[in-house]
């Protein structure tokens, strides 16, 4: 991917190319290894991850620290047990320690089940649904680590464009960025690249709410992404 003109077609201005440049090149050099590092833990750990978590534990990282780069974001909201927990409060922030009800035939245990969408039928907290987790997200850890802190208070400057088969999405928040392309190849598939640090992920909706809280001991890093994936395109080319 031509990153320059990836900048170009989303229109973002010529004189902020030489910094965003800048910062892509620098979260190339930290992202080296990350994909064979995820995969190796998705592909040959998750089952091992989900046997050393008990039912109570919110992450690997509680239990085994030593293991912490194998471990999902250290964020309140992205636990071993899924990304959609409750809310609470206004402004709204993620609840921790939720889903706990082992009972089946309780309402809580219910509705954790009904929210599982990457395992559907299991509890978020069984073996099962968090080797299905770990398999999805493992490895996030190491990514959050490699990357750099971001500032909660600035919502990210959001550039979109299209040229042919060709779409783009620049974000900046502070001085960091991240280009995401869509290139369609047939029909609704095609090549989606992610580079840079995910500012996108930390925020949501229009790009102001908060999505990402850290837990105590932890900042508020955007992980760095350096990818090249193909998949169904979520926004038409």
């Amino acid at each position: 991917m031509n990153l320059q003109h990836a900048l170009t077609v989303a229109g973002v201005p010529d004189h902020l190319h030489a910094e965003a440049l800048d910062c892509l090149e620098g979260a190339e050099q930290r992202a080296k290894g990350l994909l064979l590092a995820k995969l190796k833990v998705r592909l040959l750990k998750a089952g091992k991850i989900a046997r050393l978590l008990p039912w109570e534990a919110e992450r690997l990282v509680d239990v085994r620290p030593d293991l912490a780069d194998w471990d999902i974001a250290p964020m309140v909201n992205i636990t071993a047990h899924g990304d959609n927990g409750p809310w609470a409060g206004d402004p709204g922030r993620p609840v921790a320690s939720y889903w706990l009800d082992r009972d089946p035939e309780s309402a809580e245990y219910q509705r954790a089940v009904a929210a599982n969408y990457w395992c559907p039928g299991e509890h978020p907290r069984s073996q099962k649904s968090r080797r299905a987790w770990y398999r999805r997200n493992g490895g996030e850890y190491l990514a959050w680590r490699r990357g750099l802190p971001v500032t909660a208070t600035t919502a990210p400057v959001v550039w979109i464009g299209e040229q042919g088969d060709l779409w783009v999405k620049v974000c900046r928040s502070d001085d960091l960025w991240i280009v995401i392309t869509q290139r369609r190849v047939v029909g609704s598939w095609g090549l989606k690249t992610r580079h840079g640090y995910e500012v996108d992920n930390v925020f949501g909706g229009q790009y102001a709410p908060q999505l990402w809280y850290p837990v105590p001991g932890y900042e508020l890093r955007a992980p760095v992404a350096w990818s090249t994936i193909p998949g169904k395109l979520e926004t038409p080319a």
